[in-house]
């Protein structure tokens, strides 16, 4: 009886035990459910920043920085820059509150804080150098914990439009062959399409055609060149330069006229006329010459030997006139 009454001791203390720790374990669960959400969630919230943006040089540009679920009342924010191989940057702007005072306008980053939790970078009068990565960092600390958030950071992309210019050879009126030049200047980046076209003619590319060549101020300059034939176009030909870059396009339309074949005939009524000029001047000079042989002029020996015998002086003492005249017998 002693044992029985024992056993169902121990066997009660035992159930008993088994109850208090069965109605803990929802309880431990939720706990560490909690933290393990909570840590998830921390650890998967990030910044949500643009992969990439793009901007012509000279322009301004806004780079934004968010986090959507989080409604902070107030927050911190950096950015910062890294070009080429991925570092801590530098740091280019910071704002401690959401209602701290802006940056002077001359400044040329500048960064504004909005309500719904997001961050904005200007960056001005962008360059070829301000290309690379931006990075957000939002910093909360009331109400506390402290909360660090991380963008995955926004590649800007500063492009510059190129200058076209299509032009041809001066003689293309006069051979049936054109030299086409299209000068492509001052573009980046490098990656460029460019091409020639003509609507009619044999279009032959030159084969030492200039890839493009950097500046001094980190442009490109690339030039197209090309022979068009012109010889079976009745009414000449159209030559289009088609240049591409990222989204904007650019054309240049040149018209070649058919070539001119009286053009290569033209040194022959030259000779033409300098022919006939020259023998007409010289049937002149022979009608000159017959003329002063058929009406007997003196020639130049004759005039200077009358010229001699008339200027004689007459001698003062000698009577009357001039002459010795015989006297009579």
């Amino acid at each position: 009886m002693g044992e029985a009454a024992l056993g169902l001791e121990k066997s009660s203390r035992t159930g008993y035990s088994f109850g208090c720790d069965m109605a803990w374990l929802p309880f431990s669960l939720y706990l560490l459910g909690t933290r393990l959400c909570g840590a998830a969630s921390k650890q998967d919230l990030v910044l949500d920043q643009p992969p990439v943006v793009r901007a012509l040089r000279g322009e301004s540009v806004t780079l934004p920085c968010s986090c959507d679920v989080c409604n902070y009342p107030d927050f911190h924010s950096e950015w910062r820059f890294t070009s080429g191989n991925r570092g801590p940057g530098t740091i280019l702007a910071v704002k401690t509150a959401l209602n701290s005072k802006h940056q002077d306008p001359p400044y040329k980053f500048s960064v504004t804080h909005q309500r719904n939790s997001r961050s904005l970078l200007l960056i001005k009068n962008l360059q070829i150098n301000d290309q690379g990565t931006y990075m957000c960092t939002m910093i909360k600390n009331v109400p506390p914990p402290t909360v660090i958030l991380k963008g995955p950071g926004t590649q800007l992309e500063v492009y510059v439009l190129p200058k076209v210019w299509l032009f041809a050879s001066p003689s293309e009126a006069a051979f049936p062959m054109a030299l086409v030049t299209c000068a492509v200047r001052d573009f980046y980046p490098q990656s460029l399409y460019a091409t020639l076209n003509a609507t009619c003619g044999v279009y032959d590319a030159l084969a030492d055609n200039a890839s493009a060549l950097m500046t001094d101020d980190g442009t490109f300059n690339m030039t197209l060149q090309a022979w068009v034939n012109v010889t079976d176009c009745q009414n000449g030909t159209e030559v289009t330069c088609l240049v591409r870059q990222l989204t904007a396009e650019t054309r240049r339309i040149l018209w070649i006229p058919r070539a001119k074949n009286k053009a290569v005939l033209l040194p022959v009524p030259i000779i033409l006329i300098r022919f006939l000029f020259g023998g007409a001047v010289v049937l002149w000079l022979m009608f000159l010459v017959g003329c002063f042989m058929k009406t007997g002029l003196p020639g130049p020996a004759v005039a200077l030997s009358s010229l001699h015998t008339t200027s004689q002086p007459v001698d003062p003492q000698a009577g009357g006139g001039g002459a010795d005249v015989p006297e009579l017998e």
